[in-house]
């Protein structure tokens, strides 16, 4: 039997030294950005760049100092200042931050995934959002948190719910209706998974 290929990136949990944990968060997204806008779907999370959005940036700033921060690296490339070399980024916390006036919470302790961002321009992040989730259940299992949760785009200029197929594909379950965030059409679905806390 051939030998389980190693994944060409490892995860982390961020500390304070790194730097340049809100640079990649805006790298990333707005490289998502122009991906999604190329593929005729700008409804998700635009066409504009985020880094071009000081009001958004703040946000992210208050949201990335609430959470745990999870970056992937790839594992073969030296980490510096000038080429950080990082392929994805995972936000998460004890609780929902982004949308608590619409999101109810949940009745039990949980760890809510707040963002995942990876790299569109390197194959070597394939497969990484599941890996962050994987990790991201694994410190809940450590932890004794029996669920997980997270809220997707479910809309689409094409009527697609590719996200919410991606999570379910992942063992999410749709949890409650679809939520309109701005009350502006802008849908959103939560997302639940339960974690077996036996195998701690």
């Amino acid at each position: 039997m051939p030998l389980a290929q190693e994944p060409p990136y490892q995860i982390r949990t961020a500390s304070a030294s790194d730097v340049l944990v809100l640079a990649t968060f805006l790298h990333l997204f707005d490289e998502s950005v122009v991906w999604l806008t190329s593929r005729g779907l700008s409804s998700q999370w635009g066409s504009e760049p985020l880094k071009n959005d000081p009001a958004h940036i703040k946000k992210v700033e208050k949201l990335i100092e609430q959470c745990t921060v999870l970056l992937a690296t790839p594992v073969k490339r030296a980490f510096s200042s000038s080429q950080p070399g990082i392929l994805g980024i995972c936000l998460f916390s004890s609780s929902h931050r982004c949308h608590p006036e619409v999101i109810p919470p949940a009745s039990e302790p949980e760890y809510y995934i707040q963002a995942v961002l990876t790299s569109r321009s390197s194959p070597s992040a394939k497969g990484l959002g599941s890996a962050f989730v994987a990790e991201v259940e694994r410190i809940a299992r450590e932890a004794g948190i029996g669920l997980i949760r997270l809220d997707c785009y479910a809309g689409g200029e094409k009527g697609e719910e590719g996200l919410v197929r991606v999570y379910e594909r992942m063992g999410f379950q749709k949890s409650g209706g679809l939520l309109d965030y701005y009350d502006s059409g802008w849908m959103g679905q939560v997302m639940s998974r339960r974690v077996d806390v036996r195998r701690a």
